[in-house]
């Protein structure tokens, strides 16, 4: 039985961009977060200090004509930026375009990248680093050496929200010079009536879905290949399967009620795996046996399009504890063919309890 559907109503593609978004999020903060218990604090923030730059490197320049805001001041281009292209990207955003050379934006609570109560457990160091490591670098890519990011207030701190200001100087900065920190108690008031946005014409609600998806699923691709570049293969697998297995833990269960496959046998857990791996565009088929099922998984996006074994073995450490969650009866194996990339998951009801 294929999964994966070429063509798409607005309505299937809410859902599964909804539906890949989230898994996507859920990944990137479980990722990070087993990093950080693992290797600490130090680790956690190069990692997102490396992770906004690959970002930056590969969205802004390009993203300022797709947005069509080139043609303002640079302090307003940078503050419509960060404020468009996150809102696309599922983020509560605010902006307050005060003069030419002076634009606050705001990160409105709850962040993305660690929902619920996770966010209590991240170190403020993190969202320092976010907040020091693109906005400051926004005038030398506008080629503005006099702009420079204000950052005002911190949730990590117990403010209301993560929040600054472009300011564009009345003299060249130095690049120590880019970014400071300055509390200030009172900002000005955001006005969502008069907030900018996006030209209808270019950016239907389809097209912002897909770019909310793109957006969620550059991130996971990004942080796995981060954690491969600092850690090496043997830690970052570790690291990887572990965020798995507790990512399985935790989740199943609400997986299972947003995949609409909250029955516990082998084919129901092997359409929850479908249906989550279609969300992200893979092609995807099931299919059944008298006691069994298999996902055939044709590409795993978000992680790898290629062989790449030990985060292949890292992502199906996922798979194993859903199982395990859903069903104590059921084991699950997998093969894998190395020449076609081709992922082939069974889950066999065994007739007994198995743990």
């Amino acid at each position: 039985m294929k999964q994966v559907k070429k063509d798409e109503t607005f309505a299937e593609l809410s859902e599964r961009t909804a539906l890949a978004g989230g898994v996507a999020w859920m990944m990137v903060s479980g990722i990070t977060a087993m990093c950080y218990r693992e290797k600490g604090e130090d680790t956690l923030v190069q990692i997102w200090r490396r992770l906004l730059s690959s970002e930056q490197k590969e969205r802004f320049i390009e993203a300022l004509d797709k947005l069509e805001i080139k043609d303002n001041p640079p302090a307003v281009t940078a503050a419509l930026y960060h404020y468009h292209s996150n809102s696309i990207g599922g983020l509560n955003m605010q902006i307050v375009v005060e003069s030419d050379r002076k634009a606050w934006i705001r990160y409105m609570a709850p962040w993305g990248s660690y929902p619920g109560i996770a966010a209590l457990a991240v170190p403020p160091a993190v969202r320092r680093t976010i907040l020091s490591t693109w906005h400051p670098r926004n005038g030398e890519l506008l080629d503005c050496p006099r702009l420079g990011w204000v950052a005002t207030k911190f949730v990590a701190d117990g403010h209301p929200y993560d929040e600054g200001y472009f300011y564009e100087y009345d003299h060249d900065l130095s690049p120590e010079e880019r970014f400071c920190v300055e509390h200030v108690e009172t900002s000005p008031e955001f006005d969502p009536e008069t907030a900018p946005k996006l030209n209808p014409e270019l950016w239907s609600e389809a097209r912002v879905l897909k770019g909310g998806y793109n957006y969620s699923t550059d991130y996971v691709r990004h942080v796995v290949s981060i954690l491969y570049e600092l850690l090496g293969v043997h830690s970052a697998s570790y690291v990887i399967s572990m965020a798995m297995r507790m990512l399985g833990a935790q989740f199943s269960g609400d997986l299972a009620a947003k995949t609409g496959c909250e029955d516990n046998d082998p084919e129901s857990i092997v359409k929850l795996f479908a249906t989550i791996f279609t969300a992200f565009r893979n092609d995807v088929s099931v299919e059944t046996g008298e006691r069994s099922a298999t996902v055939v998984l044709d590409g795993l996006v978000p992680f790898t399009d290629q062989p790449d074994p030990a985060l292949r073995e890292a992502v199906f450490e996922f798979a194993k504890m859903v199982v395990r969650q859903r069903n104590g009866h059921c084991s699950i194996t997998r093969e894998f063919d190395e020449t076609t990339c081709i992922e082939r998951w069974t889950v066999t009801d065994e007739g007994k309890w198995l743990w």
